[in-house]
């Protein structure tokens, strides 16, 4: 097949367990996220929020269950729904939110390039509201 130059299109991809950017364009940037620690749900333990960007979260394969919550501060109301597939989620600007997801999920996440560990705020969540948060998983 004939390879199509670079200034017409560019193609991001990666199949690799873990979340991996792969396209950054004017400001934003797109990445893929797969199954691995971090979103298993026995290791579900905390939200995070990124106060620069909303995120958008698309499920392509697999199952997922978003978690997002209400508060500034902290995260007061929990809520967690199971995510369908082909939907596009946007999870607003500076919402505590986490995802956790089976083994052959696939989600394409899209948020500002700058977004990182510098623009995040993480929260680690008492042990009796992650028991009782993970009753809620459909994962």
């Amino acid at each position: 097949m004939k390879q199509i130059p670079k200034h017409l299109m560019i193609v991001g991809e990666s199949f690799e367990q873990t979340y991996k950017p792969v396209l950054e364009f004017d400001g934003w940037k797109v990445a893929m996220l797969r199954y691995f620690n971090a979103v298993e749900r026995n290791n579900f333990y905390r939200v995070e929020r990124h106060w620069n960007t909303n995120e958008i979260f698309i499920l392509t394969d697999g199952e997922a269950n978003l978690i997002v919550c209400d508060g500034e501060d902290n995260p007061k109301e929990i809520y967690v729904f199971p995510m369908k597939q082909n939907v596009a989620y946007d999870i607003q600007k500076s919402v505590w939110h986490h995802v956790v997801m089976s083994k052959d999920a696939h989600i394409i996440l899209i948020e500002r390039s700058e977004t990182g560990l510098d623009t995040t705020d993480y929260f680690v969540l008492p042990l009796e509201r992650i028991s009782s948060l993970k009753t809620q998983f459909t994962i």
